[in-house]
């Protein structure tokens, strides 16, 4: 039997070490190498032939759905089985969509682990139960919000009014009049159904538009 070798990225060294064990005992499995961030990953596959990766998605410096990116990117071949304490919807969506091969909750079993990488070594993908109700989950909330548009200059000042500035703020940063903001904000609001800015930003939240991490709104 062919083994493949793989890289498992953790920025914690003792989950490290548990999943080592647990698959060092798998007659699939070849070298083990270990990265505590993603960029480290990146380094070691330019050293070594790996088939597999099994990543945590927070991770310092180049987080788990940044490296899944890059390595769908650069290295299609290689499979990437995503590990996470983070089920909610919108994780779990974007992860799946950014092409991950399987993705199980850092809580799981030893022994779904093992079946999740030996159904992705197998050109299958695995997903949990858990994750694939959470995916679920995204898809019913993003047809909900589908039919709802916000142009990009709204979505603009939603994300600057979510991180507490003043309508003056915003229209300097933005060079637009304080009017032209709060015409904007009334909008939101009134898009969104909704009696205040704190609402607003649950909806982009929900909706799949809000970026928590960079603060401000991504296009998916």
């Amino acid at each position: 039997m062919k083994k493949t070798n793989i890289i498992i990225a953790d920025d914690h060294l003792m989950f490290l070490e548990g999943i080592n064990t647990i698959l060092s005992d798998m007659e699939e499995i070849g070298e083990i190498h270990i990265a505590t961030e993603g960029k480290q990953v990146i380094r070691l596959l330019s050293q070594f032939e790996v088939g597999l990766i099994i990543s945590d998605i927070s991770m310092p410096k180049m987080d788990g759905i940044e490296l899944l990116t890059e390595i769908k990117k650069k290295h299609s071949k290689v499979k990437i089985i995503m590990l996470s304490m983070l089920d909610n919807h919108r994780t779990v969506h974007k992860v799946i969509q950014k092409g991950a091969d399987g993705f199980v909750p850092k809580f799981t079993s030893k022994d779904e682990l093992q079946k999740a990488v030996r159904t992705v070594l197998g050109n299958e993908q695995y997903f949990s139960k858990l994750i694939k109700e959470r995916y679920m989950e995204s898809v019913f909330k993003r047809k909900k919000y589908k039919n709802i548009e916000i142009s990009p200059r709204e979505k603009e000042v939603l994300a600057l009014l979510s991180e507490e500035l003043t309508s003056k703020e915003i229209s300097e940063k933005l060079f637009i009049s304080v009017n032209t903001v709060e015409t904007h904000r009334k909008n939101i609001l009134l898009k969104t159904g909704s009696k205040t800015t704190t609402g607003a930003v649950k909806y982009a939240i929900e909706s799949g538009l809000f970026d928590n991490k960079k603060r401000g709104f991504t296009y998916m």
